[in-house]
């Protein structure tokens, strides 16, 4: 507002801002506008938005340029309602940009301009730049809301099932292609709320928040909210608010995400856990304290859930280190494996001897189920350590658990830059007591091969292969090398077999 405004605007005041500064021909440009009441009582006749063009051109004879102002598009926000003394009273809009503009150059120039009609006062305006961008360069594109339904035409859909099928296919266009399909959200904010199923409305949610997300407004965290206090939702509904909650946490939404941490339901708490690390930003203010508090819950799912999202900050040294007593001590198996899966990623931060030395420590874990974690975590450690990682190799290979040789004999696959392991992959292959873990070693040990060397072994087992299960560990040892021409020839043979889900696989394998 300026001085004039000041004068004799009676008080009142007028900003806009815009949620998109750029925008191609055929979007649409969305904003907010705040109109502040004068002194006294007055009344708005009409609130207008304008996309108008400013051409400069060189006048013949003159210095002075000529300036053409013309109007673009426009749309009557609001009228004919009372306007308070000193009140602030905000409106949003959109404006599409006709399909036929002219882009922005160095002679046309782009305003917004909003402007409200009072009687007896100055009518306050405001007005915002705006560039027009071949629609390729518009990062920030919005379809109109008549495009978007013509790619979705069964959100307005009577029928459930149509429906259902149509916020799906929504939510998983948000994930890419969120900003262009903003101008839905009233219709799906509309499902969300006053669907005629509990599955409606769920499905809805789930878009809704897709949507959103990354593009959160006060007004979104407040629906939000009165979601979570809704009285009697579904199990399933309100773990989708809990995702969504998740999702905003970064903005605005931690106050809220903290409070259902604290919720009396321990499958609640774990969805917050889980979520914090699936579905919120890696890292924000607030969330590693929060892991912390969840990592100390009661509960063991809740615990896991949050040992698992603190992998995020093994980069400081302390976390690491707690993780690493976390192991050791909590009580439940579960727990335990997924500290160490979270640890893997310490030799990254100078933290790699301690790191191994936990996993060697746990070894000896009485629990199976945390010596199957090991091998998984092992398919992250760098070359450089595969003497040790050896020794660790050797002993998983040699446990008396059948699942935690197994779950070695598949990493192999995993650790391809550590050929140096291929004589432990071969004497599983051939000596292990269990066939179903011979064929899983026979299966993944290829990317420890040079590939003339795995061609000639798996067409040599390809020779002996006496039924169908005997060729699954050829089909996915070969995927390794099929760019290999030796290999592609074996696996073109192997297409052609009489058995359809060992042609089909062969044929994925060179595709």
């Amino acid at each position: 507002m300026g001085l004039l405004h000041s004068m004799f605007g009676g008080g009142t005041s007028l900003q806009l801002s815009l949620d998109n500064d750029t925008a191609s021909p055929g979007a649409v440009i969305g904003g907010r506008i705040v109109l502040g009441g004068g002194k006294k009582a007055l009344r708005l006749t009409e609130l207008t938005v304008k996309l108008f063009s400013v051409n400069v051109r060189a006048r013949e004879g003159s210095a002075m340029p000529e300036i053409d102002l013309a109007e673009m598009a426009k749309q009557v926000v609001a009228g004919g309602i009372e306007l308070a003394p000193r009140s602030e009273n905000p409106f949003t809009f959109r404006l599409t940009v006709p399909y036929d503009v002219p882009l922005t150059a160095f002679n046309r120039t782009y305003k917004v301009v909003a402007s409200a009609d009072i009687p007896g006062v100055k009518d306050p305006t405001d007005d915002v730049k705006v560039t027009i961008v071949e629609a390729s360069e518009d990062t920030e594109r919005r379809l109109p809301f008549h495009e978007i339904l013509e790619r979705f035409p069964d959100l307005q859909s009577q029928e459930e099932g149509r429906l259902c099928k149509a916020l799906y296919d929504f939510f998983l266009a948000c994930y890419s292609e969120g900003a262009q399909l903003v101008e839905a959200e009233p219709i799906v904010a509309h499902h969300m709320t006053h669907g005629t199923s509990v599955t409606i409305r769920r499905e809805a949610l789930k878009a809704w928040a897709n949507l959103v997300d990354n593009r959160v407004q006060p007004q979104h965290l407040q629906t939000l909210h009165a979601l979570a206090n809704a009285p009697g939702l579904d199990e399933e509904t309100f773990t989708e608010v809990v995702i969504a909650a998740t999702k905003f946490a970064e903005e605005g939404a931690l106050p809220l995400v903290q409070e259902l941490a604290r919720h009396p339901s321990a499958k609640v708490r774990a969805d917050v856990s889980i979520n914090l690390r699936f579905n919120a930003a890696e890292k924000f203010n607030g969330k590693r304290e929060l892991l912390i508090q969840l990592a100390q819950d009661s509960s063991p799912e809740v615990r896991k859930g949050a040992v698992s999202a603190l992998s995020a900050y093994v980069d400081e040294q302390g976390i690491l280190q707690w993780l690493a007593q976390i192991a050791d001590a909590d009580a439940n198996p579960e727990v335990q494996a997924e500290s160490l899966s979270s640890l893997q990623f310490g030799h990254h931060h100078g933290m790699l001897d301690f790191t191994l030395a936990v996993y060697e420590r746990h070894l000896q874990n009485p629990s199976t189920e945390v010596r199957r974690q090991l091998p998984q975590c092992l398919s992250f450690m760098p070359p450089e350590a595969v003497q040790r990682i050896g020794g660790i190799v050797q002993r998983l290979a040699q446990d008396p658990d059948e699942g935690v040789r197994d779950a070695m004999a598949f990493q192999f696959c995993n650790l391809t830059e550590m050929p140096q392991l291929l004589p432990i992959a071969q004497y599983m292959a051939q000596h292990d007591p269990s066939l179903e873990v011979r064929r899983q070693a026979l299966g993944s040990m290829s990317g420890l091969m040079r590939p003339q060397q795995a061609a000639a072994f798996y067409s040599q087992l390809f020779a002996q292969a006496k039924s169908e299960d005997d060729l699954w560990p050829i089909v996915n040892g070969l995927r390794a090398h099929a760019e290999h021409a030796e290999v592609k020839r074996l696996l073109t043979h192997m297409g052609q077999l009489p058995y359809p889900d060992i042609a089909d696989a062969a044929r994925e394998a060179m595709s």
